[in-house]
């Protein structure tokens, strides 16, 4: 039995389109730690700051003389990933979530007789995301072009998604001369990642019938790893040095579900009088999970120029080859018997960032910071896998001062980031050439990005 070409599209849309992922997915340098490394943009690689070098350069966390101070941080951001058709029929629905940007918590570890040497440890809260989006439209055109006449239409594509990463780390670090100190963090990475999408497709036909091509995926897995960071920094007179290298992570434990479910009903597309109807579905759980990250090396340097600090950092992430996050076997289609997918899959290319701040000493009691950071996606063009469709590119603009009050510091600062992409082309499961020329209901879908941040810090 073939499957009406309607529910091939159905299918195709369903099945190969994957739940989507926040920009953290596909990206590295979205979130920021400590109230001067974020007013930096990150681009601390190279600086000997604070106990945020256990995350940016642990190297240089031997060359601090006091680093038990980290200035009392909070970061309120207010993300916008809108999604909005087309035509002026779409309809959009979008959630957005204000509240605490991903945080640092470190402090230091006191080993009597080890006085060479710097311990410590760190909380990092590298992802906390909630979303939802979706977009209806309704109108009147040919949905259907294998049946005579204009169909009056309804559609949907809706989106959930719910990501959470927390690292935990441990650090060492110690001088190897005056200037330049060495040191490693390791982390276990908690991962939690769930989604799911649906997309609703309705046509009136001419005699009254309704045709429905609903289709929905879905997946949800925790995954356990370890991953090391390695620094080196080297503090002189008039600009530091640092180099740090991030280990691929090492997996654990992990598992997860995922399921799909592509529907068709009431359409006759072999012309034989009856009615195609279309069913795959399957679900699955405690299915074996993966989680890879990749190698990447970065670099970083601050020039000392009187009243003037510049600080200048760059990483390179290496690429992902394809994998299979959620492990599933095949299931049998029932309305077909052909053998479909529900595997949760993923592939990254390599990702060059770069960052550039400012700190200007306008006198002694006043600072002021401005940052420009790039934020790539690692997607890659052209993938057939399915984890995300984040494929935009993401530029990060943050300002503000610090003010000496005191014995005390205060500081604030202003941030956004910006990225737009069509959805463009969508990964396949199913052939399809079968579906080639007929209309696709999501495919202008565009995403819109956004966060706006608010700094507050405040140190004594």
């Amino acid at each position: 039995m073939r499957p009406p070409r309607f529910a091939l599209l159905a299918a195709i849309s369903c099945l190969a389109l994957a739940p989507l992922a926040r920009p953290q997915d596909s990206h590295y340098w979205t979130n920021q730690y400590g109230t001067r490394a974020t007013l930096l943009g990150g681009a601390v690689i190279g600086s000997v700051l604070d106990l945020s070098g256990t995350y940016y350069n642990p190297g240089g966390m031997s060359l601090i003389e006091d680093p038990d101070t980290l200035m009392a941080a909070k970061v309120l951001q207010y993300p916008r990933l809108t999604l909005v058709g087309n035509g002026r029929e779409n309809v959009p629905l979008n959630s957005h979530n204000p509240g605490p940007a991903p945080s640092l918590i470190a402090g230091t570890i006191r080993l009597r007789g080890l006085s060479k040497h710097w311990f410590g440890y760190s909380y990092v809260s590298r992802q906390e995301v909630k979303l939802g989006v979706s977009v209806s439209s309704t109108g009147v055109r040919d949905v259907l072009p294998d049946v005579p006449g204009n169909e009056d239409y309804a559609t949907q594509f809706r989106l959930e998604e719910k990501v959470s990463e927390r690292w935990f780390g441990l650090t060492w670090s110690t001088r190897i001369s005056k200037r330049i100190g060495v040191g490693v963090s390791q982390y276990l990475a908690v991962r939690s990642h769930r989604a799911s999408l649906q997309e609703l497709v309705e046509a009136l036909m001419a005699d009254d019938r309704v045709a429905m091509a609903l289709g929905t995926r879905q997946f949800q897995y925790q995954h356990f790893r370890l991953l090391w960071k390695i620094g080196l920094a080297c503090d002189l007179n008039l600009f530091t040095l640092g180099l740090t290298l991030t280990t691929p992570s090492l997996g654990l434990h992990g598992d997860g579900s995922t399921g799909v479910n592509s529907t068709v009903v009431a359409l006759d597309m072999d012309g034989d009088g009856d009615q195609d109807d279309f069913l795959a579905a399957d679900y699955r759980d405690r299915q074996p999970t993966t989680y890879r990250t990749p190698l990447s090396v970065a670099a970083g340097m601050t020039f000392k120029l009187r009243k003037v600090r510049f600080y200048w950092s760059t990483e390179w992430f290496a690429s992902v080859l394809p994998y299979t996050v959620v492990d599933s076997d095949g299931f049998t289609a029932q309305s077909t018997g052909e053998t479909l997918s529900t595997d949760v899959t993923q592939e990254l290319g390599s990702v060059f960032n770069l960052g550039i701040g400012l700190e200007w000493l306008f006198s002694s009691r006043f600072k002021g910071y401005a940052s420009f950071t790039t934020d790539y996606s690692a997607k890659k063009p052209g993938t057939q896998t399915n984890l995300s469709l984040t494929d935009w590119d993401i530029h990060h603009f943050i300002t503000g001062a610090e003010f000496a009050v005191r014995k005390s510091k205060l500081t604030a600062g202003l941030g956004v980031s910006f990225g737009n992409r069509e959805i463009g082309s969508r990964p396949a499961i199913l052939e399809r050439a079968i579906v080639d020329g007929m209309w696709d209901p999501f495919e202008g879908l565009k995403f819109r990005y956004a966060t706006y941040k608010l700094i507050v810090g405040f140190a004594i």
